[in-house]
């Protein structure tokens, strides 16, 4: 569409073929989407969520184009609305919890974690950890925790 010159018919024909495809891409996302919470609301009773600052994440220039493909925020609220709607439960954490910097097995904080290490070992009890995994587990923890405190 570039290159076409500027209130020409062909620029016109570029410029629908072009909202086409942005409206197909963003009915597949959306159809995922549905797909997705339908079936992680069917299979569990429960789901932990971390709470994130998107709008925040999205001023990092390295990653704001993936978080805003992802549609994060759009997401959360397809399984918060499908959750209320099939009784299931959604528990929160809060932003700040380190998920990725404790380890699941000892509790050891890294602090020396950046978001390039993907993998680490725990200098305490020298279990091998999966960020994301590990990540999973302690925000399954860690809203577990709250619930007992709350006394849900």
């Amino acid at each position: 569409m570039s290159r076409k010159q500027n209130g020409s018919k062909n620029r016109a024909k570029a410029r629908l073929e072009v909202s086409k495809l942005h409206e197909k891409i963003s009915n597949q996302r959306n159809d995922f989407q549905h797909k997705l919470s339908s079936k992680l609301i069917g299979e569990n009773q429960a789901l932990a969520l971390e709470t994130l600052n998107v709008s925040g994440m999205l001023k990092n220039h390295c990653l704001a184009l993936h978080i805003a493909d992802a549609s994060w925020s759009s997401f959360v609220s397809k399984l918060e609305y499908k959750a209320e709607w099939f009784g299931k439960t959604i528990l929160r954490i809060g932003q700040f919890e380190p998920s990725t910097k404790i380890c699941n097995m000892c509790g050891y904080h890294n602090g020396k974690l950046t978001l390039a290490n993907r993998k680490w070992q725990c200098p305490d009890c020298k279990t091998n950890h999966d960020r994301d995994i590990n990540a999973a587990i302690n925000i399954k923890k860690f809203a577990l925790d709250k619930q007992n405190l709350i006394g849900i």
